[in-house]
């Protein structure tokens, strides 16, 4: 927790540490691909580095209040949303490294071209809606009829990875303001969609829904197919 408490207190924003957390997406899969790590190295940076993110999140959202106690009751959260899906991507990534679909010293990805920046979420300073595609549904198709995003090239790799380390610090960002505002006596809270072609349906319904007793909504990325992209925001009275 001292990690994740210095984690907020350097970065000070959750943009920030966003961007941050990208940047580290690309040096653990660079180091990994590059043999600068053993394996076992790589797998427990990654765990420690997404529950640390996950609880600076948390800390930034709850404005530094009662921080130790929020992070105690976020932890819980945390582990059951983040490790069970990492694992079994870790698990994934370590066999297409042993079957050779993944050849560790392979030097085609270039890790420091700017422009796979691009292609990593929170690894530029871009909300989602300004990135071009399809819709989160019709994108989600397209990566598995692709093999995308499915950590079978380097690149694909580092998109999943930072879909651990960094997208993800919106939505804890926002279960630490919601403690922090059930804290404060608010009694209602709306979720508020962007309206752009980014905007899964389960947002758009959130967001019709209008003003709802605190509690009663989920934190931006929970129950929507948006998942770690989504960017709803939250309004609390």
């Amino acid at each position: 927790m001292q990690q994740a408490q210095t984690l907020a207190r350097k970065y000070k924003s959750q943009p920030r540490l966003e961007e941050r957390m990208g940047a580290e997406s690309l040096g653990l899969v660079k180091g990994l691909r590059d043999r600068q790590m053993r394996w076992e190295e790589y797998e427990r940076s990654m765990l420690d580095k997404t529950l640390t993110s996950a609880l600076a999140s948390v800390i930034l959202g709850a404005k530094s209040k009662k921080s130790n106690e929020k992070m105690e009751k976020a932890w819980p959260i945390i582990v059951g949303d983040m490790l069970p899906p990492l694992t079994k991507f870790l698990a994934e990534t370590k066999e297409y490294i042993e079957s050779g679909t993944l050849r560790l010293g392979d030097q085609t990805a270039d890790f420091a071209d700017p422009g796979l920046l691009g292609a990593i979420p929170g690894a530029i300073d871009l909300e989602v809606d300004e990135l071009e595609g399809e819709n989160p549904e019709e994108e989600g198709t397209q990566e598995a009829k692709q093999q995308r995003a499915q950590g079978r090239t380097w690149p694909s790799l580092a998109e999943r990875v930072s879909r651990y380390l960094s997208t993800p610090t919106y939505t804890f960002y926002a279960l630490g303001e919601f403690m922090s505002s059930r804290e404060m006596g608010y009694k209602e809270m709306r979720r508020i969609a962007k309206q752009d072609k980014k905007v899964c349906i389960d947002c758009k319904t959130f967001g019709e829904q209008g003003w709802a007793p605190i509690g009663q909504l989920p934190m931006p990325g929970k129950d929507c197919r948006c998942y770690d992209r989504c960017r709803c925001s939250i309004e609390y009275r």
